[in-house]
């Protein structure tokens, strides 16, 4: 027996309904294989759980509602309904496909995404309050032009943490002072960056946010590439 086995013990009845299913089948299969099989189809089931009956009719209801009042949104209900009723979910998952997915983002993507937030508010707030001799002395250093801005995220990389970002900014309300960039392309993977900056700011004892930064210090910062 391999590491990968493990003994298993079905009663009499189990086999039996096991053996009927067997026999149905359109070419031989093995009790072993039938076992793998029934079991595998069982965790998709469990994955993706048809609509029960009251499923079916809320959302019947919903979609009258949706009709009566003559709501706009993403969702067409004549459609939702007739794909309902005919048994088509697959149709709902291509139409709609970000209903479906099963992806959360994480506290600690949250987390993360307010630290970076608070750190591209502390860079440019405190660049801004520089003198002009010293913005021109951090963007020699810098190798920048213009005044430092947010970079956004990498849309097919980052997508996790640029959601996140969208949602605090235009469902929160929060950062305003990001709002409507929180979610900017970026031409490159910016996180690993990012958390050297953030340890940069550890190591000038200055993460809380709320400590000035001097000119060297942001041109340090802002040389993190």
């Amino acid at each position: 027996m391999t590491d990968r086995q493990e003994a298993i013990v079905l009663d009499d009845d189990l086999l039996r309904r096991i053996d009927t299913w067997r026999s149905q089948q359109a070419s031989p299969v093995s009790r072993d294989q039938a076992i793998a099989e029934l079991i595998n189809a069982g965790l998709r089931g469990q994955a993706n759980p048809p609509l029960s009956l009251g499923d079916k009719l809320i959302l019947s209801i919903l979609c009258g509602i949706s009709r009566k009042v003559e709501a706009e949104g993403m969702i067409d209900p004549d459609f939702l309904e007739e794909a309902v009723k005919g048994g088509h979910s697959w149709a709902i998952e291509w139409e709609h496909p970000s209903l479906s997915h099963a992806h959360t983002n994480s506290q600690a993507t949250a987390d993360f995404v307010i630290r970076v937030f608070n750190m591209w508010r502390q860079v440019e707030d405190n660049f801004a309050a520089l003198g002009e001799d010293e913005k021109a002395m951090v963007r020699q250093e810098a190798a920048f032009a213009g005044s430092p801005k947010f970079p956004g995220w990498h849309g097919e990389l980052e997508a996790n943490y640029k959601s996140t970002a969208r949602f605090m900014t235009d469902r929160m309300h929060l950062f305003p002072m990001f709002a409507g960039r929180s979610a900017t392309e970026a031409n490159e993977p910016v996180v690993a960056r990012y958390k050297q900056m953030l340890a940069k700011l550890t190591e000038f004892g200055k993460s809380s946010g709320d400590q000035p930064l001097s000119a060297a210090q942001l041109a340090q910062l802002l040389q993190i590439r």
